[in-house]
């Protein structure tokens, strides 16, 4: 089978997923610690994560400042 690429779409939501989750980790984050910042519930988190697209600007807000990177560079998906 050929080799199937990614849309830049796809490709800028796995970045941003993969930026929260390195994050989580070094900071020790569960998806319920998370989901208080986001004031919602672990559910919520699981599918935001399976589709950051679906992410509001205020979550991002909330988990931009939960694992202190800025919204800019979270958003482009840089991991610092």
């Amino acid at each position: 089978m050929p080799k199937v690429r990614l849309s830049e779409t796809a490709e800028s939501n796995k970045a941003i997923t993969k930026a929260i989750k390195c994050k989580m980790v070094l900071y020790d984050l569960t998806q319920e610690k998370l989901a208080k910042a986001m004031k919602c519930n672990r559910i919520t988190v699981c599918r935001r994560m399976s589709h950051p697209g679906d992410l509001t600007l205020d979550e991002l807000r909330a988990i931009s400042a939960k694992i202190n990177i800025p919204l800019e560079k979270l958003v482009k998906g840089e991991v610092e």
